[in-house]
């Protein structure tokens, strides 16, 4: 009885952190896969599926060949990439989650954005977090927060803000249009280290009981 009520105690210990706090969780926030992004030309009108463009401007990192950085492609609002546009800003976003943030003791956004023409803003659940210009070619530039109040419970919004120049490019820039996103990314989250030690002391006691209901006891009985 003793042995069971341990053993019931240890698995507890084990499986109430467990689903409360994620341990260690990491979220991939790369722009290439279609259904994980969308686009609009403003935030009033109805998001769209962003692009993986089957053809890439000759500006852009890596021209034609479009090769990914960190499972990172180019993501676009028109298909080809290569298509000229009028001067607009558009918004690229995409969503991702968080399953309980009250046991969550660190919480990142951080990453690489290239761009063509230009990052004017990114927001996290509208929140203006680090990161803005940008280049299509290159190293890329890096953004992210650690601000937790920035993150919220459930869905997370991160929004990339963009400007397309059009035939007007700034005097000094290079290249034409189109507009296009590149984003490698990750959200990470770490679970309080009180979670962690409770995991580990479930553990133990799992082990502990299991071993000594292995042991064979001997009892000796003399006339």
């Amino acid at each position: 009885m003793k042995n069971a009520l341990l053993l019931a105690l240890s698995l507890a210990a084990v499986t109430l952190p467990a689903t409360s706090a994620t341990a260690a969780t990491t979220v991939d926030v790369s722009t290439g896969v279609t259904s994980n992004w969308t686009v609009r030309p403003d935030l009033v009108s109805l998001p769209s599926t962003a692009f993986i463009p089957t053809e890439v401007h000759p500006a852009w990192d890596g021209g034609s060949s479009n090769p990914f950085v960190d499972g990172a492609r180019w993501i676009t609002q028109f298909n080809p990439g290569t298509l000229n546009v009028p001067e607009s800003e558009a918004y690229f976003e995409t969503v991702f989650q968080i399953a309980d943030i009250a046991n969550i003791s660190q919480l990142a956004l951080a990453g690489t954005f290239w761009v063509d023409n230009e990052v004017l803003e990114i927001l996290l659940n509208g929140n203006l977090i680090t990161g803005s210009g940008g280049t299509f070619n290159g190293s890329g530039t890096a953004f992210g927060t650690t601000n937790a109040s920035y993150f919220q419970q459930g869905a997370n919004t991160l929004t990339f803000r963009i400007k397309n120049y059009g035939p007007n490019l700034p005097e000094g820039t290079t290249g034409q249009n189109p507009a296009g996103l590149r984003v490698s990314g990750v959200f990470s989250a770490v679970p309080e280290p009180g979670t962690w030690m409770l995991m580990m002391l479930g553990l133990g006691a799992v082990g502990f009981s299991m071993r000594r209901r292995q042991k064979t006891q001997v009892r000796f009985q003399f006339a």
